[in-house]
């Protein structure tokens, strides 16, 4: 057979493989060898078919017998590179390929294929330079673009990646994985909008990747859209629903976002599938806390314990349920498990000196919240909980810098206003309006509002947002416009929290803006309450026995009606109620009580009524609670029962307030103790009454 039939016989050959009929191919190549067994061209032809149709070993055979007569045979030096690529021998296949580019410099592809090779290896700067190589020689060669891009964000040169990424996107729209790539590389750079962006591109080309979907979830999650994550995180489940590790992601973002029962099933389903998932044990015990499945939450933190005793997260879980169920000692105890178990773990200090707080352990508390937050300064929690530990402690210039750290909360300051204007930091105003504003609590605002001259002495107009039942209270404020929170605010240039300003002020214990009252309750309304009130010669009492059964501390604070109210009767006194909002169980107290406590609550309107009436009053005795503040601001007496440590602003060991000079603390000794102080204080209206009895007796003689 001659030449030229043989060359028309492999080319026929090319041609059925390029077709995919490799059994066809291979019988021609044959043929041709059979006929001329040196043939270059059917020799690399069959090797290339015996490789694609899995015989690796006649492929080595063929190619080596190609090597025989030409070594440096380009096409079979990169069928060579592709084997050895194939079978993880990538350096072979470098060499491989640099040596068919001895032959073929300016063959784009096969420089595209050496940059692949090199990629692999992790050798990504001779990577680029070949993907660079490869598309000066063909600028059309999209896949080199692409690859060039991948070995970029992997040089960490994102901004490059970028551009790279877009470009492919610019020539070719649909190239696979050129939006989830570019979306990942704006994820690394933190633009999470635009990756999302990018990862919804992605999505309109494959609607049902799930790993996409999970991409886009990331991407919202990261910007605080937790609804809209769970939303592609669902889709993800659907569409994969085997796959635990997205069931897991599910699972964290709903219990993040607060949606309790269902992470509570998903971490449920996840238990059942992988009983060893200690994480997810444990994250279930804090969710079915938080649920107030509060049993069935120490079971599933005990079982995360028991697959592994050195979990710090589930000890502090478990601490915590301990705590809401009032086993003060046994929470200590597992927090301080957790910090055995992980020294590091700043959350499991953090949790421990709360606790330790909660016991009455406060010098030790401080200890252990400078360690949680020199272990992690970041953690806002954290630092708002060392705030409330210094200023206890009348640290005030660390603390009030700590407290800033409330802002950064999302479990204290959800609902609370924000705004894009700057913060002011105590510079003369010089003209320029200020908005201070409220944030979650009443009494709060009534604390703070003492600043206000201070603020009014910088220059500039000042206006006031609160919450609406402080409003008309407020408005008696001088040179102040008070805006109810939810009605239209008038132009600003910067704004402040009000319990920012003992901060921007430096105040400490020694410049406490003590000045009482600086609030006065409306003239006619307390004429009225006075009237009402009358001139009996009984020491006239205004008592709260409950705060906000919401607050988070309300079960340390609050206390019921048949507690207190019953050891305050007494001969000389006479007591009324201002407990606006009487839980179901004390309403028969109250009725058995009878004549012995008169209800002003149903009087009471919002706070200007409960200030004349307070003004009206001879003492008010409050738990910690708003009514307290506002007696304290009116400058009126007022005695308050505390826990033992609870609120910063009392400080420690005090019987006095630094904030309120007509104030007198009674405080818990041990804590959850109340019979102590309640008797205490009991004895001591018994005093007043008395001595109240004998000057009216000494006038009317």
């Amino acid at each position: 057979m001659g030449k030229a039939a043989v060359n028309r016989i492999v080319l026929q050959a090319a041609e059925h493989f390029a077709s995919g009929r490799t059994d066809e191919a291979d019988a021609l190549c044959a043929e041709a060898l059979k006929a001329q067994p040196d043939h270059l061209p059917a020799l690399h032809l069959s090797a290339v078919v015996a490789f694609v149709t899995d015989r690796a070993a006649a492929g080595v055979a063929l190619l080596n017998r190609v090597f025989d007569i030409d070594p440096d045979h380009a096409p079979a030096l990169v069928t060579l590179g592709d084997a050895l690529a194939v079978k993880g021998e990538r350096e072979g296949a470098v060499a491989a390929f640099r040596r068919a580019l001895l032959r073929l410099p300016r063959d784009a592809g096969l420089h595209t294929k050496l940059g692949v090779a090199l990629g692999e290896l992790s050798r990504f700067d001779e990577a680029e330079a070949a993907y660079r190589r490869a598309i000066a020689l063909d600028q059309h060669l999209t896949r080199a673009c692409f690859n060039l891009a991948v070995v970029l964000a992997e040089q960490g040169r994102p901004a490059e990646a970028e551009d790279a990424y877009r470009a492919v996107i610019a020539r070719e729209p649909d190239y696979p994985g050129a939006w989830l790539n570019l979306g990942n590389v704006l994820a690394d750079q933190s633009r999470h909008a635009d990756a999302a962006a990018a990862y919804r591109c992605a999505l309109e080309a494959d609607p049902d990747d799930s790993g996409l979907l999970c991409n886009l979830g990331a991407a919202l999650y990261r910007q605080g859209l937790l609804d809209e994550a769970i939303v592609q995180y669902r889709r993800a489940t659907q569409l994969a629903p085997d796959d635990l590790p997205v069931l897991r992601l599910l699972g964290l973002v709903l219990h993040e976002a607060g949606h309790l029962p269902d992470a509570a099933e998903a971490y449920q389903q996840i238990c059942a599938r992988d009983p060893a998932d200690h994480v997810i044990a444990s994250n279930l015990g804090a969710c079915l806390c938080e649920l107030g499945a509060l049993d069935d939450a120490i079971a599933a933190c005990e079982r995360a314990l028991a697959l592994k005793p050195d979990h710090a997260s589930a000890w502090t879980n478990l601490g915590i349920i301990f705590e809401k169920q009032d086993r003060v000692e046994d929470a200590v105890a597992v927090h301080r498990s957790a910090v055995a178990a992980d020294p590091s773990h700043a959350k499991g200090h953090a949790n421990l000196a709360v606790a330790l707080r909660n016991a009455g352990e406060i010098d030790e508390a401080l200890a252990v919240s400078h360690r949680a937050i020199a272990l992690d300064p970041g953690q806002p929690l954290g630092q708002y909980n060392h705030a409330h530990f210094l200023l206890m402690n009348g640290k005030f210039a660390d603390g009030f810098e700590a407290y800033q750290w409330r802002r950064k909360c999302k479990t204290l300051s959800d609902g609370d206003p924000t705004f894009s204007e700057p913060e002011w930091r105590g510079d003369p105003l010089h003209g320029r309006t200020l908005l201070l504003f409220a944030e979650y609590g009443l009494g709060d605002a009534l604390h703070f509002v003492r600043y206000l001259p201070m603020v009014a002495a910088k220059g500039g107009s000042i206006i006031l947002q609160v919450q609406p039942a402080l409003a008309s209270l407020l408005r008696t404020l001088p040179g102040v416009t008070v805006i109810p929170r939810g009605e239209p605010l008038p132009l600003f240039d910067v704004q402040l929290p009000l319990m920012s300003l003992p901060r921007v002020f430096g105040t400490t214990l020694d410049t406490i803006p003590a000045d009482v009252p600086y609030l006065h309750p409306d003239p006619a309304k307390l004429a009225r309450w006075q009237a009402a009130l009358g001139d009996a010669a009984a020491l006239k009492v205004g008592v709260v026995w409950a705060g906000n059964a919401r607050h988070k501390g309300d079960r340390q604070r609050s206390l019921s009606a048949e507690a207190v109210l019953p050891r305050l009767i007494m001969p000389g006194v006479q007591l009324y109620s201002l407990q606006k909002e009487p839980r179901p169980e004390d309403g028969p107290v109250l009725t058995a009580l009878g004549s012995e406590v008169i209800d002003l609550a149903p009087a009471l309107g919002d706070f200007s009524d409960t200030a004349a009436a307070v003004a009206a009053l001879d003492l008010v005795i409050a738990v910690d609670t708003s009514v307290a503040h506002l007696a304290g601001a009116l400058g009126r007496p007022v005695w308050v029962l505390l826990p033992y440590a609870l609120d910063w602003r009392w400080l420690r060991d005090r019987e006095d307030s630094p904030w309120y000079p007509t104030m007198r603390l009674f405080r818990q000794r041990r804590p959850r103790e109340w019979d102590d102080p309640l008797m205490r204080m009991a004895a001591a209206l018994a005093v007043l009454a008395a001595k109240r009895a004998s000057q009216s007796a000494t006038r009317s003689g």
